[in-house]
């Protein structure tokens, strides 16, 4: 327990506090102190109490009495840990701002990257880097993220202006835009913010700081935060803690990516590292469901030595927390940096084997195994496999595994309707994010056209038992005639198809499945019970 009145704690540079625990400042920081103590390469930081959180709505959304003060020492740590100034012309200091709940939301909270750039700044980071094409790309990502999350400006109007400078340049990636490019589009993100904010972009850091820790805490009520815990999948937590951290940048180079990793496979239960990976990409870009990603075997043709030393930690922590990990990870010009890790959420058949797994292998007694299922009903799982010779339309990248059959819904809205009716749904979707949970919630199976296995909505539809398909490039979605192409077959809204969450194929209509149960499995679960 935290010393009474104990606000902020820190992490990194050689400094841990030894109070960091996640009832008190969250789950995210009290990983990455752990980390610290374990020699993990983590970007320095510091974690503002849950306490916060619950002033911030005891008092009706006002600002925490001494706010400023902790973001100001936690800075003047921050300061001296990297040798970067926060503000500053010439070394910018620019930090991430993390949510961070006592137990792990998903994508659920807010988070915001890149808080301290400005006009001034950005010019600092040309000077440090001498890559202007970085400074603006960083600073184009500011302006949507910090408009987005605290000024509620569309997301679509962004993606929309940036899909235009992308074709205007003939480019099929944003991380192919040049520096020219960019910077133009800053100009015009700054246009459109003052337009529909009815302010400028705040120059200030700190004022941009402050903005942003509290629009962490706001999201501790928001709609998405609101149904995760609808729906049980948290309980007890008392808000969320404020992390924040100096940045690392995945998008300065060649050799620079942002990726999540899983230890063991969290649809299969395979003991293989399972990595999702994006070159010239920032954190948000993998998680956020909205873009592909290469996999774990592109990663480690490009990156050899980054995938060893990746794996080595994935071990390391496997045997510090005994249980599969779910780690994000930034690679800066060939440095590796771990951003967050936690224990991994996966599917009922996944939970099953890796408790076996692990208990085989000795990181878990049975003991242990055993009361790592305790949440999971063993006899009721069941293992789905395609029987049919049927062709599939399309395929994507299988990111649950199973099959999953039921009528196509283009919204959550259409998804919960068809489920009160008692219809078996499949939420199709563009990109999946966590605003969709409560039609993944209803609904059978996930199928997106972009996105990565790894991404928050990927993973909470693995944690509910949903079948996931991601990334189905031939997918197309008509969204005013309630009409999508598949494969260059055209389907309407309510019509029915199949996934097999397996392999990543998709069918026209229901397909005849066969059941299994993993007999061995349960079995030896079962013999511990017994036993105990």
């Amino acid at each position: 327990m935290p010393a009474p009145g104990k606000r902020m704690v820190r992490f990194g540079a050689g400094i841990v506090d030894e109070e960091i625990i996640a009832e008190y400042f969250g789950n995210k920081a009290a990983g990455l102190a752990d980390l610290v103590r374990l020699g993990v390469p983590v970007p320095p930081g510091f974690a503002l109490s849950v306490e916060l959180c619950e002033e911030f709505y005891a008092g009706n959304e006002k600002k925490p009495s001494n706010l400023a003060d902790l973001l100001k020492e936690g800075i003047s740590f921050l300061e001296r840990a990297t040798q970067g100034r926060f503000g500053g012309a010439r070394n910018p200091l620019l930090v991430s701002v993390r949510s961070g709940a006592a137990v792990s939301m998903p994508g659920v909270m807010e988070t915001l990257l890149n808080i301290g750039l400005s006009r001034e700044t950005v010019r600092g980071l040309i000077f440090r880097t001498g890559n202007p094409r970085f400074a603006w790309d960083t600073y184009r990502r500011a302006l949507q993220n910090f408009g987005q999350v605290i000024y509620g400006l569309d997301p679509g109007w962004f993606q929309s202006r940036l899909r235009e400078a992308m074709a205007g340049e003939g480019v099929p990636d944003e991380v192919e835009l040049d520096a020219h490019s960019l910077e133009i589009l800053c100009y015009e993100y700054e246009k459109e913010f003052t337009s529909v904010a009815g302010e400028n972009f705040p120059q200030e850091a700190f004022a941009q700081l402050e903005l942003a820790a509290l629009g962490v805490l706001r999201s501790w009520t928001g709609p998405r935060a609101l149904a995760f815990r609808k729906m049980h999948l948290v309980e007890g937590a008392r808000g969320t803690a404020v992390t924040v951290q100096a940045m690392v940048y995945g998008n300065l180079g060649a050799r620079s990516g942002a990726g999540v990793a899983f230890t063991r496979n969290p649809w299969k239960g395979d003991n293989e590292l399972i990595i999702d990976f994006k070159f010239g990409a920032q954190g948000e870009d993998v998680v956020s469901g909205d873009q592909a990603a290469t996999t774990q075997d592109e990663f480690r043709a490009s990156m050899q030595r980054v995938y060893e030393q990746l794996s080595g930690i994935g071990r390391t922590l496997e045997l510090h927390f005994h249980d599969m990990q779910d780690i994000e990870f930034t690679v800066q010009e060939g440095d590796l940096y771990i951003l967050q890790t936690r224990v991994g959420k996966r599917s009922p058949y996944a939970a099953l084997a890796i408790a076996v797994n692990l208990a085989m292998e000795g990181i878990l007694t049975s003991s242990d195994a055993l009361w790592m299922l305790r949440d999971v009903d063993i006899d009721r799982i069941i293992v789905q496999k395609i029987s049919s010779k049927d062709y599939p339309v399309a395929i994507g990248v299988p990111a649950s595994s199973g099959v999953a059959s039921g009528k196509i819904a283009f919204s959550s809205e259409r998804a919960e309707l068809e489920a009160e009716e008692g219809n078996a749904v499949i939420l199709v979707s563009e990109t999946a994010s966590p605003d969709d949970l409560p039609g993944i919630h209803v609904a059978n199976g996930l199928l997106t056209a972009r996105g990565a296995r790894t991404s928050h909505a990927a993973v909470v539809a693995r944690q509910l038992g949903k079948i996931c398909v991601v990334n189905c490039t031939s997918l197309e979605i008509d969204l005013p005639r309630h009409r999508c192409t598949i494969g260059g077959q055209e389907l309407r809204e309510g019509e029915i198809i199949t996934l097999d969450g397996t392999t990543g194929r998709v069918y026209l209509g229901e397909i005849e499945v066969v059941l299994e149960k993993p007999d061995d499995l349960i079995d030896l679960v079962h013999s511990w019970e017994n036993t105990g």
